[in-house]
């Protein structure tokens, strides 16, 4: 089996019954925390699919479409940024895994 890139990975990530397009958000991140008093921004370096990022001028941006809905940067935030909502398993939204 050939061994994929991160991006490649990222792009098979699919979610039970929406398309990407169509992703009802299980986190909200506040920005302006990251980037006015966070010191250390430790969500660019903990987040496994790489959906918070730092440009040029260290500010922090954060996309939910890759979200592997892995829980990290909950624990990795301490400023209160990050809130975090499961998907609502009744109907059946969130990451489709493959192994459990």
């Amino acid at each position: 089996m050939k061994n994929l890139k991160l991006t490649e990975r990222l792009g098979l990530v699919s979610y039970r019954n929406q398309s990407k397009s169509e992703i009802k958000p299980h986190i909200v991140v506040d920005t302006d925390i990251c980037n006015s008093t966070c010191p250390h921004k430790c969500t660019t370096w903990v987040c496994p699919a790489n959906c918070y990022t730092m440009d040029e001028n260290n500010q922090v941006h954060f996309q939910v479409e890759d979200c592997i809905e892995c829980g990290t940067c909950m624990y990795a935030c301490d400023q209160g940024a990050v809130d975090w909502n499961y998907p609502d398993p009744e109907i059946g939204r969130g990451v489709t895994w493959n192994f459990g």
